[in-house]
């Protein structure tokens, strides 16, 4: 199972919509598409263009009046991910409240934006993933960033992309 993770997109589609449309050529193409939240706008335009894909999304803190739930707990055969935009966990600030949120909920994983900064990291048995900013990267980093996740017998088998 390979999803694309995106975040923080702000108004921006074009290169996201390239990186969709390049991984539909692809040997192994996803089976879906991740949206993290900041401008579930974006990723709508994505969905008309690409409707064969499964869709998971969250709003972030500038999707006002939004719809869309602020987190969801995914099950991908037995492997649970929490996804969320991240910013009622303050993870500009640090990890440890999301952290605590996966284990709560029994998650393997969980997966965030906000901060515009990609990261990967293993705590406590829980894969903490951030994609970074399809369009805005931040945290020194000069490129744009989104994640390719696979799910493999269990393994969460995240990597970051800069574009």
């Amino acid at each position: 199972m390979k999803y694309l993770v995106f975040s923080d997109s702000h108004g921006e589609t074009k290169l996201m919509h390239n990186i969709v449309k390049n991984a539909c050529l692809d040997d192994s193409p996803p089976e879906g598409i991740i949206f993290l939240g900041d401008c579930l706008n974006d990723i709508q335009k994505i969905q008309r263009d690409f409707p064969n894909f499964t869709y998971h999304i969250v709003a972030g803190n500038c999707d006002f009046m939004s719809p869309a739930p602020v987190e969801k707990l995914l099950d991908f055969d037995n492997t649970k991910i929490l996804i969320t935009h991240g910013h009622r966990y303050g993870v500009k600030s640090g990890h440890d409240r999301i952290l605590t949120a996966a284990l709560q909920m029994g998650a393997d994983a969980a997966f965030f934006g906000h901060s515009h900064i990609p990261i990967i990291l293993q705590k406590n048995s829980i894969t903490l993933l951030n994609p970074g900013s399809i369009t805005e990267p931040r945290g020194g980093q000069a490129r744009e960033s989104y994640a390719v996740v696979e799910i493999i017998g269990g393994k969460i088998l995240p990597r970051i992309i800069e574009v």
